[in-house]
């Protein structure tokens, strides 16, 4: 259902016109695969929509303002960057071919405007191509002809070398096809009576939207379908994940009972152990046979702190019991709700149902970990929240981030161990970010960068060029008595300069762990 070469001339025959000179003024995203330029020219405002979606791949003037996906796509974030503002110059159709190129006039991206500057920025040439080619299609940003990035990087099927910064190659011209009579090619055809309609008003553009629609709505159910299939069991893997993790604290509840009995057995052996010792050798009178039984030890710490900790830690662990119970209750059952949801949306066979099924899952808060409670109507979660977000560094490891002033206390002065590494952005107001550290383990560059990366947008200075974060061990991290939420002090510390890499903070933001 692909448009064919001849079908695409009499697109671009229509569109050229129209969009020359034209100012692009946002690009919006459809799906991954697919986004509408909102363009404006004197007297009227014009929507051209571009897909590479394999079976509707195609480029036309749209009426109709699709919905926008929560988080848009590197690449789209990246048109916006570059495009948003641009002039349209020209318009064209590579010779013989389904590939479509539109070059814009942009701001220069590498210029820096200076204080004592005056007048108009200096701009630039870029290009967007856009290759309508079957299950191939593509569409590449090109500075000066040398590819930025693709919409699909991977999606290549000849020897062309489209990395980025590499020189953009379009594909070898498809071979004339020999002439049978009475018989036109496949990509001379023409549908939807385009040939016979003027290129004006944006008439054959209508053709191909209408003619697209009835496959546009299948092709979104599916793709809602897939959507709401992935979240759901993104969220299922993240609960059986949970549960495990609760049966392990439920086993050491039930095992905290020796706790209490190695506590009470040092208290009975008190003389006989010596000062410094790294474990305790005593009779187990709990035991029938009062068999002989090392107890570890501390050998930094008087045996009486020995003997404290271990009592401390019974208590801690009875005191969770409940508690752990509760949560290991409550994530079995949003555990069956989502596999019911599940194998209703199976079941859907229309776009309302998926929709419907979709609201109600988000109503109940169970694709993100925020349950409402039962018979509750406006309740906004059955647990307090935890005072911080939960990401995870490329490497795997732990990175918190506040959620608000008095979070940020809480995380700083009760959540944040010593050798913990604390984060904050410089001279702006935003959230106390920790990164977690094993004993005697030395951060890695990377997760440094990744958490400076969380506290740099979680700050009022995202949006500048550099915001510097300071960084320093989190035994080093004071609340002054009396001093407003959020307020540290910090005794030393480093200073890291943090630009927002868009690819690394998406893979940021798509780690966060469901709050349990």
């Amino acid at each position: 259902m692909s448009l064919s070469r001849a079908e695409i001339a009499l697109l671009v025959e229509e569109i050229a016109p129209a969009v020359h000179r034209a100012a692009i003024q946002r690009v919006l995203e459809v799906d991954e695969h697919t986004f509408v330029l909102r363009l404006r020219r004197p007297g009227e405002n014009l929507m051209l929509l571009v897909s590479t979606r394999d079976g509707l791949g195609r480029i036309c003037f749209v009426t109709q303002k699709e919905r926008q996906p929560e988080q848009p796509s590197h690449f789209t974030m990246l048109l916006r960057k570059w495009l948003d503002g641009s002039i349209i110059e020209n318009m064209k159709q590579f010779e013989r071919d389904r590939i479509v190129e539109i070059q814009v006039r942009i701001v220069d991206p590498n210029w820096t405007p200076t204080e004592d500057f005056v007048g108009p920025a200096p701009r630039t040439t870029a290009s967007l191509v856009i290759e309508l080619t079957g299950k191939m299609a593509n569409a590449y940003l090109l500075d000066k002809q040398r590819i930025v990035r693709g919409m699909q990087p991977g999606n290549v099927r000849d020897d062309r070398e489209l990395r980025v910064g590499a020189h953009y190659k379009a594909p070898a011209l498809p071979p004339v096809p020999p002439e049978k009579p009475g018989k036109k090619p496949v990509s001379e055809r023409v549908r939807w009576q385009l040939d016979t309609l003027p290129a004006t008003e944006r008439v054959r553009s209508l053709q191909v939207e209408n003619a697209y629609a009835t496959l546009g709505q299948s092709d979104s159910q599916e793709r809602d379908a897939r959507e709401l299939r992935a979240r759901i069991r993104q969220r299922q893997r993240a609960l059986s994940t949970r549960i495990k993790k609760i049966e392990k604290d439920l086993q050491k509840v039930e095992n905290s009972e020796q706790l209490r009995r190695w506590a009470e057995l040092l208290q009975a052996s008190f003389s006989q152990i010596k000062r410094g010792a790294s474990s305790a050798n005593v009779t187990d009178y709990y035991q029938e046979d009062m068999p002989k039984i090392d107890i570890p030890l501390d050998p930094a710490r008087p045996l009486q702190h020995n003997i404290a900790r271990y009592f401390h830690q019974y208590k801690r662990f009875k005191d969770a019991a409940s508690r752990i119970e509760d949560r290991l209750l409550e994530s079995m059952e949003e555990l069956d709700q989502l596999n019911d949801a599940q194998a209703r949306l199976e079941a859907c066979e229309t776009p309302e149902a998926i929709q419907e099924l979709a609201d109600d899952l988000r109503q109940k808060r169970l694709l993100t970990g925020a349950r409402q409670k039962s018979g509750q109507r406006g309740a906004q979660t059955t647990v307090a929240r935890l005072p911080y977000r939960e990401f995870q560094a490329r490497s795997g490891a732990q990175i918190l981030v506040g959620r608000g002033a008095k979070h940020n206390d809480a995380l700083t002065t009760k959540v944040a161990r010593g050798r913990d590494i604390w984060m904050h952005a410089r001279d702006w107001t935003g959230a106390h970010v920790v990164l977690r550290m094993n004993s005697n383990q030395q951060p890695r560059s990377e997760d440094l960068i990744d958490a400076a990366m969380l506290a740099a947008y979680f700050s009022r200075g995202k949006d500048d060029t550099i915001v510097d974060v300071t960084y320093a061990e989190a035994k080093h991290v004071r609340k002054p008595k009396g001093a407003a939420p959020g307020m540290v002090t910090i005794a030393g510390g480093s200073t890291l300069a943090i630009s927002i890499d868009p690819e690394r903070l998406n893979r940021l933001l798509e780690s966060e762990v469901s709050a349990t």
